[in-house]
């Protein structure tokens, strides 16, 4: 099969268009130069704009003559190009189904070297086969043509001797992290991934023994000051013992003013101590006598 072209010939085709190129351009260059060196006074815009409107459908006139030769040249090439394309299409019909059977053929025989490239994964991996499934260490590439079993083989391997001494690494690791090591480096068998797993949790366990300290110290302090605001508490409205060696001055009554004992019950919860406190220091200074018979934790 062989595409000849009868008409035009090769000498036939149209080599140029031949039209006025130099002559416009001569007349062309020289009218421009005479409108570039044109000052318009504010009195002559309307003069400008005639010359403008002139020269911009001279540019118009040139186009249109552009635009229908580029037409008259492109009809025989658009005849030509719908023609050949009618072919193409006709030929990668024959080309599709071949392609089609080649494709199938091709996939078949990756088929059949995938069989025999887990046969040699499985007498390969040996006991990580659980751990390292053949699914984690396939490459595409084993199934070209141009890769051999053997190469695969080797590959595997390497693959097996070097998780083989990883674990070994991981499991001779005595930190409390050695689980969540392996469980890292079981992702995509990358012992610096593991490493620095194990660095990242250590590192967040000191920060979270620094926390808990800081913690263990200011619920400390919060006790002591409790403890302190209780006292406080307790020893509100208690008279302060005096010297063995003085004689206890008698408080007397005002005559003839009745006088009335209150006993009451009072229940306070921790962080109410202050108030209470305030409170009970009130009471006391508007009583003849103050007295906290008993004082429980309850």
């Amino acid at each position: 099969m062989e595409l000849k072209i009868y008409n035009p010939q090769a000498d036939g085709f149209l080599q140029k268009i031949d039209w006025n190129f130099e002559e416009l351009k001569s007349e062309i260059t020289n009218k421009a130069n005479d409108y570039m060196s044109l000052v318009y006074t504010p009195d002559q815009m309307k003069e400008a704009k005639k010359d403008r409107a002139a020269l911009r459908k001279f540019i118009t006139a040139l186009e249109d003559k552009r635009k229908e030769i580029k037409k008259q040249v492109m009809i025989p090439y658009t005849d030509f190009e719908e023609k050949e394309k009618e072919l193409i299409s006709i030929v990668n019909q024959a080309v599709s189904n071949i392609d089609t059977q080649i494709k199938a053929y091709d996939e078949s025989i990756r088929q059949e070297k995938l069989e025999k490239v887990k046969e040699i994964y499985a007498k390969t991996i040996g006991g990580l086969a659980d751990i390292v499934t053949f699914d984690k260490i396939f490459k595409e590439s084993w199934l070209n043509v141009s890769t051999t079993l053997k190469s695969i083989t080797n590959e595997i391997i390497e693959v097996r001797d070097k998780i083989d001494n990883d674990l070994v690494v991981i499991n001779a690791d005595t930190s409390p992290y050695a689980y969540e090591m392996k469980e890292e480096y079981l992702k995509n068998f990358d012992l610096t991934a593991a490493v620095n797993k194990k660095q990242q949790l250590e590192e967040t366990a000191k920060k979270k023994a620094l926390f808990e300290e800081q913690q263990r110290q200011e619920e400390a302090q919060r006790k002591q000051q409790l403890e302190e605001e209780a006292k406080k508490i307790a020893s509100a409205g208690k008279e302060e013992t005096e010297p063995n060696d003085q004689v206890p001055v008698q408080k007397t009554r005002t005559t003839g003013e009745r006088t009335l004992a209150i006993t009451f019950r009072c229940v306070v919860k921790e962080h109410n101590f202050e108030e209470a406190n305030m409170k009970l220091n009130i009471l006391k200074k508007a009583c003849e006598e103050f007295e906290i018979i008993k004082q429980e934790e309850m």
